[in-house]
């Protein structure tokens, strides 16, 4: 049975917070709950853009790729470049496997992690946050947030 995760990326700060959580079904095979299944943080500072993959590459250890179910990413408002780098890679994850991507707003995952004592994680956060909607997106057979869906349009150039 090919296990289902979901994983948490974080970049809008100097450190980089990442999490993956493994799906619970019922047996209907209809998603119930998640388990953190692990979670780690590196203060990278400037060496985001140059250390995120070989992180994330170490952190997903033995897991597969084709095993995520989903990907969650902070949005902003933060580090621009961070901000940047971290939807690149969600997009591309959501695009080559053929996943939902769900963004959120820090303010948004800041008070998710506030409502625990003691706080969560903001990729934690962020992974509660997106398995709520991801989950009621299934349960009630709505189209799935696609990765172009993460960001806000501005509107098109005059």
């Amino acid at each position: 049975m090919t296990k289902h995760f979901a994983l948490a990326l974080h970049t809008t700060t100097s450190t980089l917070d990442l999490a993956i959580a493994s799906i619970n079904y019922d047996a209907a095979r209809q998603p119930q709950s998640y388990i953190i299944h692990k979670q780690q943080s590196w203060e990278l500072g400037r060496e985001l853009s140059v250390r995120l993959h070989g992180c994330l590459s170490v952190f997903m250890g033995d897991i597969l790729w084709t095993d995520l179910s989903y990907v969650a990413i902070a949005t902003g408002i933060g580090s621009f470049t961070g901000t940047r780098i971290g939807v690149v890679v969600a997009r591309t994850l959501g695009e080559q496997l053929d996943i939902p991507v769900y963004g959120f707003d820090c303010d948004a995952i800041v008070m998710r992690s506030q409502q625990d004592m003691p706080p969560l994680t903001l990729a934690t956060s962020l992974l509660d946050l997106s398995f709520g909607q991801w989950r009621s997106q299934i349960l009630q057979g709505e189209t799935l947030t696609t990765w172009q869906q993460i960001l806000p349009n501005y509107g098109s150039s005059p």
